[in-house]
Formats: C-alpha cells, structure tokens, sequence
C-alpha cells in the first residue's frame, strides 16, 4: 500500500523524459488491425487495445470507488496513466497496490493463464507493484478537475502481444477539435467478465449537459454517448485513429473515461481529454512514444 502522496511528487525534474521519434528501432505503440477494429461482438480479442491496465487496491478500498474498480492505460513499459479520484480520496491518501496488465477475463487469477470451455487460452497477466503516484498538482477532489495520475511501476511491464503501451497524441492533431469525432473506448466492464470495446461519438459539452445536467464535465473533458450501453470502469481509455498517406498507423490515446450517466436507454460518457497535461505526463513518465 502506498502512504500519504504528495500533490506533486518529488521526483520531479529528476527524469529527464523524451518523446523519441519514430525510427526503425523504435517500441511498438497503438497497434491498429482494422479488422480487429470492425468486429464489434460480445468481447475485445485478447490482442487488441493491449494498454488497458486494471488498478489493484488495498483490501477495502475498492468499495471507496465507483462500481468497485478503477482502470488506467499503459502510455511505456514503465508508466500508466489513471483518473486521480482513483486514488486520492478526501483524506489525501492514495491506497493503489499494483496494475495488472494484458488482463482479458477479470476473474481469472493472476500469472494463470485465460481458459474456455473450447479449450482456448491467453497468455497470463502481468502483475506489477507501483513504486510511486504522481497526482496533478490542480486536481480538485470536489469536482474533479484535472482528474489525472502517471504512476510509475516498479519494473518493466513485459511487452508481448497482449501488452503494449498505446501511442501518445500526435503533434499534428494537437489544435484540431475532438467535437464531432468518432473514437474507440475499450476496457473491462462492472457487470460481465471479459473485456469489451465500443465506439464513442462525441458531442458539445453543453449538448450532454443539457442531456445529463450531473455527468462531471470541465473544459479539459469531453464527452459523448458510447454505441453499447456496457458499463465500464472508471478509467477505461479512449483512442483515435492517425492516418497517414490514406492508411491507419496506430492508436493514440485521446482520454480517459472520469463519469458516465444512463441517459434513458443510452450511456452518456465523460473523459479527460490528455492534450492539456502533455508536459505533466512528459515530466512524470520515461519514454513515452509519439508518432509524427
């Protein structure tokens, strides 16, 4: 368990973090298959969206947290971004244990492989200790704003085909809207036990505020309706598509799920837009991985 955190850790200014551009030699991020990308069934297969982290909790603590359980995404072998009121409540104190990541069935146990009845199994997660929670140094617990920690794991994650950390925002996208797009959010779900993906189109934060008055919106958010009414974790991330020469490159991390509302048979959506904090996470994370 992790003790009293400081708003702003440390550390700080310590790493010297670089986003590396892209070269032959360069990690993988965001792998794209498009068509992994058009079947939208019952579940995501094991080898997409291999950047959602599960947030492990001392015992207790998850029923401190909305439906009992908090996401992040894995941004480098060493990183994972999370909503902040994952971990810090009222009492200042951030109670995380450890991420597991390339989680496809969330009850299965840890380092044990993912068995179905058809005899079809996926490689075992991976679970890391956390050595430290950097929380954003405006994060308001009231109202959520600027809901953001980088966590740094103790070691490596093990990369392989169900766990890779997602590519961060392109340059060249940095000033275009995220009103009026489609994105892809993925993640384990409250109800149902393996992992899922749906499309998000999104909207006006003043069109889901007239829609749902309570859903925790800010200027650093956006928002919109989720194309299955599967309610998902706190945290669970959402992505968009870079495109070049007419072709799909990889994934980039767009957000990060905060809030969501039942809006009569839909689910309304709220996610902290990470473009504003770049120099927060480049600050707190170690390689990170930019495709320009």
């Amino acid at each position: 368990m992790l003790g009293q955190v400081a708003v702003v850790t440390l550390l700080l200014g310590l790493i010297g973090p670089e986003v590396h551009a892209e070269s032959a030699k360069q990690e993988e991020c965001g792998l794209f298959n498009e068509e992994q990308l058009l079947k939208q069934g019952l579940f995501a297969i094991p080898t997409e969206h291999q950047w959602i982290a599960r947030i492990v909790f001392s015992k207790g603590f998850e029923g401190k947290i909305r439906d009992n359980g908090c996401l992040g995404v894995l941004i480098s072998k060493r990183n994972v971004l999370a909503p902040a009121h994952c971990f810090v409540q009222y009492n200042g104190e951030a109670e995380a244990f450890s991420v597991h990541l390339g989680v496809y069935n969330k009850t299965t146990p840890i380092n044990r492989p993912a068995c179905d009845i058809d005899g079809f199994c996926v490689r075992p997660a991976q679970e890391i200790k956390l050595a430290e929670v950097a929380i954003h140094p405006e994060y308001d617990p009231l109202t959520l704003k600027n809901s953001l920690a980088v966590l740094t794991l103790q070691r490596d994650a093990k990369l392989n085909p169900n766990v890779m950390p997602v590519c961060m925002p392109p340059p060249d996208l940095v000033n275009q809207t995220l009103v009026g797009q489609t994105f892809v959010m993925a993640g384990l779900r409250t109800r149902e036990d393996l992992k899922l993906k749906t499309w998000v189109n999104t909207l006006s934060r003043g069109f889901c505020n007239s829609k749902v008055s309570s859903l925790v919106t800010s200027s650093t958010t956006i928002c919109g309706y989720q194309a299955k009414p599967e309610t998902y974790y706190i945290g669970a991330p959402l992505v968009g598509m870079q495109v070049r020469f007419q072709e799909t490159q990889n994934f980039y991390l767009v957000g990060l799920m905060i809030d969501w509302r039942w809006e009569s048979h839909r689910i309304m959506s709220s996610f902290l837009t990470i473009r504003p904090y770049l120099d927060f996470i480049k600050l707190n994370a170690d390689s990170l991985i930019e495709r320009s």
